[in-house]
Parts: structure tokens; C-alpha cells; sequence
């Protein structure tokens, strides 16, 4: 499958970038978001908790915070499904069978009450098309979600390597309305 060789490509980039170009570009990108979206007037804001070398957000978190938003973070299940968990400053936290930390509560919000949900990506299509681990739990978790009337923001970041200059989005996945990379804003809206 052509989805599979463009992620096993792009994870194999992924893991030769020096940490000195990923943590002086994480900021960049961090500061660019502060700069190009209201985080000020987003109530409720999907983050996530950084996987291998995904895009930190202790900036973003930090605005969120100041502004005395909600952020929530996603949780998976042993049946594929895909759960967004409230985060404060008391939750205690514990890794998933992949090793990415997870909320211990269940204080959940629905995909539908977000503002603002920021997603990471393996890769990102010419259309804003998102791809993934290959587990499809953002997918599941969102489906539907384009369709909605009054829904939320959807926002990636990454990396340019990671923009692929190709058409592989299938109907059912998430689909960017901005991704913001180091040197780039992309407007798929």
C-alpha cells in the first residue's frame, strides 16, 4: 500500500534529524502557532503528549493555561477507540502500551465540543490528509467530524519533510485545517 511506504520513508527521515534541528525548530513552530492562531478565545483544546520526535507544546500549553482554558488528551482502548481525557494540574499520568502518557481519569469530551484540536501526523498530503501510525485511532475517534455545522479548528505540526507532495488521503481520515511546519504555514481550508 502506498500509505505504508510513504510512512516507513517519513519515519526513517524522522529519525535522522539531528536533536539540535528538532529543538530549535520545535520552538520556531510552537511561536508561530501563538502567533497565528487565538488560543486566547479556544475553550476547549485537543493537545496531545509528544511521541518520539512529534512537535512539543509547553508553549502552547502555557497560553492555554494563562487564559484558563481546557486542554484535554487523548487515551486509547484495548477495543481501538480513542477518548479525550481533561487534563489539570493534579492528573496523574501513566504510559500506554506504546509508551505515550495517558490521563488517569475519566473526564472525557466529546469531539464535537472542541475549539481547537491540534493532531500529530507521520505525513500530510497535498489536500491536508492526515497519515498517521497506521492504527487509525484519530480516525475513528473524529469520524464524522468535517460534516459538523460549527466544528473544530484542526491544526498539525511538523516538520517540511513530512509535507508530502502527493495525493493519499482516503475519505475517512482526519483532514488539516492549517499545518504549520518550520518554514511554512499551509492553509487547507
Amino acid at each position: 500500500m502506498v500509505k505504508n511506504k510513504i510512512r516507513k520513508s517519513l519515519l526513517e527521515q524522522g529519525q535522522l534529524l539531528p536533536n539540535e534541528f528538532i529543538s530549535k525548530n520545535d520552538l520556531k513552530i510552537q511561536s508561530t502557532v501563538l502567533n497565528k492562531v487565538d488560543l486566547a478565545s479556544s475553550k476547549n483544546n485537543l493537545l496531545y503528549f509528544p511521541y518520539k520526535k512529534e512537535i512539543r507544546l509547553d508553549l502552547i500549553i502555557e497560553e492555554i493555561r494563562v487564559n484558563s482554558n481546557n486542554i484535554y488528551m487523548p487515551k486509547i482502548f484495548s477495543n481501538k477507540k480513542m477518548k479525550f481525557n481533561l487534563l489539570s494540574k493534579d492528573s496523574i499520568l501513566k504510559a500506554n502500551q506504546y509508551g505515550i502518557k495517558e490521563i488517569e481519569n475519566t473526564e472525557y469530551l466529546e469531539p464535537d465540543l472542541f475549539n481547537t484540536m491540534f493532531i500529530p501526523f507521520v505525513g500530510v498530503d497535498i489536500n491536508g490528509c492526515r497519515l498517521g501510525y497506521g492504527g487509525g485511532y484519530f480516525d475513528r475517534a473524529l469520524e464524522g467530524i468535517s460534516l459538523l455545522n460549527k466544528r473544530p479548528l484542526i491544526i498539525g505540526m511538523g516538520f517540511d519533510y513530512q509535507i508530502v507532495n502527493e495525493e493519499f488521503g482516503m475519505s475517512y481520515d482526519v483532514k488539516y485545517d492549517i499545518v504549520i511546519t518550520e518554514t511554512r504555514v499551509l492553509s487547507f481550508n
